[in-house]
């Protein structure tokens, strides 16, 4: 089984370098699902995001419409796997996956040690660093 981590995921940095995005998030995701053909790897999870649902009115569910007012090439990337997916499965070649897609919101914390957590030590690419600035 494959669980597919990797992509960049700045959204801010995504409006800047789109292309890269597209290459690495959208051109990967291929890539990646080439070798694991060639390898008779048929178990796939992708972690997509909740970017994804773009404008839909809250609180969103599995149910809700995506693809729709996604404003970052960011969660545009994902969006696009999502569908590159769905169209993989449905393929005579895709009917062999198990290929499942988990979206999530960005979970935020850390550890009480300070070794992992939100303390990025350049410009924050997440909202999150600015808030708990302000807080302290």
């Amino acid at each position: 089984a494959c669980f597919h981590l990797a992509a960049l995921k700045a959204v801010g940095e995504s409006c800047q370098l789109p292309l890269d995005y597209y290459d690495n998030n959208v051109g990967g995701t291929l890539r990646l699902l080439r070798v694991l053909h060639r390898h008779h790897c048929r178990c796939f999870i992708f972690s997509s995001s909740a970017t994804v649902y773009g404008t839909a009115p809250a609180p969103v569910t599995e149910e809700s419409l995506v693809g729709i007012g996604i404003s970052s090439p960011y969660g545009k990337s994902k969006h696009f796997v999502e569908e590159i997916l769905r169209d993989f499965n449905h393929s005579k070649m895709g009917k062999e996956w198990a290929i499942m897609i988990l979206r999530y919101f960005n979970p935020v914390g850390a550890h009480e040690s300070g070794t992992i957590g939100e303390d990025p030590s350049g410009v924050p690419n997440n909202l999150m660093p600015y808030v708990l600035q302000v807080a302290v």
